[in-house]
């Protein structure tokens, strides 16, 4: 069975409406992503998105580095803690190979559509969300 089938009966079509309408095991996604956002304790949040962190791993690794106070790291300490980070595929289940982009592969354009319109509702006013978060593209 696909991961969506343990969880909701039906197609994965089936799935994204639930999931669209707040539906989650451990609760709606909007929801459980504005009470962090909300942020009332004042913390000092970094939004790093998966993209981010596989497509532009080295921009990533200094953005946490310059979030974190750390002074400048060099390319060869860029490349360290790449190789000290990164997954080996092959150790991997067949379930937990992420690839970005992927929801473009899976939903159909008005799925997505309705994805980003919720999270454009749900996140309006909050800052430092991810583009990605309620990006058309």
């Amino acid at each position: 069975k696909q991961w969506y089938q343990r969880r909701v009966r039906g197609d994965f079509s089936d799935c994204v409406d639930w999931f669209l309408k707040g539906g989650l095991v451990n609760g709606c996604y909007w929801e459980f992503n504005k009470e962090y956002l909300e942020n009332e304790d004042g913390h000092k949040i970094l939004h790093l998105t998966y993209e981010e962190l596989t497509l532009e791993k080295p921009a990533a690794i200094r953005k946490i580095n310059l979030f974190l106070g750390y002074d400048e790291l060099s390319e060869e300490d860029i490349v360290s803690v790449d190789k000290a980070t990164s997954l080996d595929p092959t150790k991997l289940k067949p379930d937990q190979h992420g690839k970005p982009g992927r929801a473009k592969e899976m939903l159909t354009q008005e799925q997505r559509s309705r994805f980003n319109e919720r999270s454009r509702v749900e996140f309006e006013g909050f800052e430092g969300i991810p583009q990605s978060y309620t990006d058309e593209n």
